[in-house]
């Protein structure tokens, strides 16, 4: 259906969408028949809307008994799409460790503060040494 807007631009212009997973990476996939789904009312900030209704998700998975509660909207059919993601996220994490999203991310950041510390010491031992007087040679 979009290729028929794609079809004038040349190749080189378009964009794959699909993603590659790093090798050794697994790929994690939720079944319903592993989770357990219930619908509890919120709690916090919100008044009535909040504390009446039963739009906070508490989604369990039988395997690991990994446990997420979402409530950050007042929707439960959004609730439910984040719960689901938060638990996909902490699987990862559990499954893949230094290869899952987050610790690439993690990774990433520790690289550039490394590099970044790394620049400023370079950066700041020149300027002590220039600081330093030079010795005068006495005429031999």
């Amino acid at each position: 259906m979009l290729s028929k807007y794609f079809r004038n631009l040349p190749l080189l212009l378009q964009r794959t969408f699909a993603t590659k997973q790093p090798e050794g990476r697994k790929k994690i996939v939720l079944n319903d028949q592993d989770l357990i789904e219930t619908f509890v009312k919120g709690s916090g900030p919100g008044g009535q809307c909040i504390n009446k209704r039963s739009s906070c998700v508490d989604l369990r998975h039988i395997p690991t008994g990994i446990r997420v509660q979402c409530q950050q909207s007042r929707s439960l059919a959004d609730n439910r799409g984040i719960a689901r993601k938060l638990l996909r996220e902490k699987l990862d994490e559990l499954e893949n460790g230094a290869l899952s999203k987050n610790g690439q991310k993690a990774a990433k950041i520790a690289k550039q503060k490394a590099r970044r510390a790394k620049r400023a010491k370079e950066k700041y031992s020149k300027k002590e040494d220039d600081t330093t007087t030079p010795e005068i040679c006495k005429g031999e």
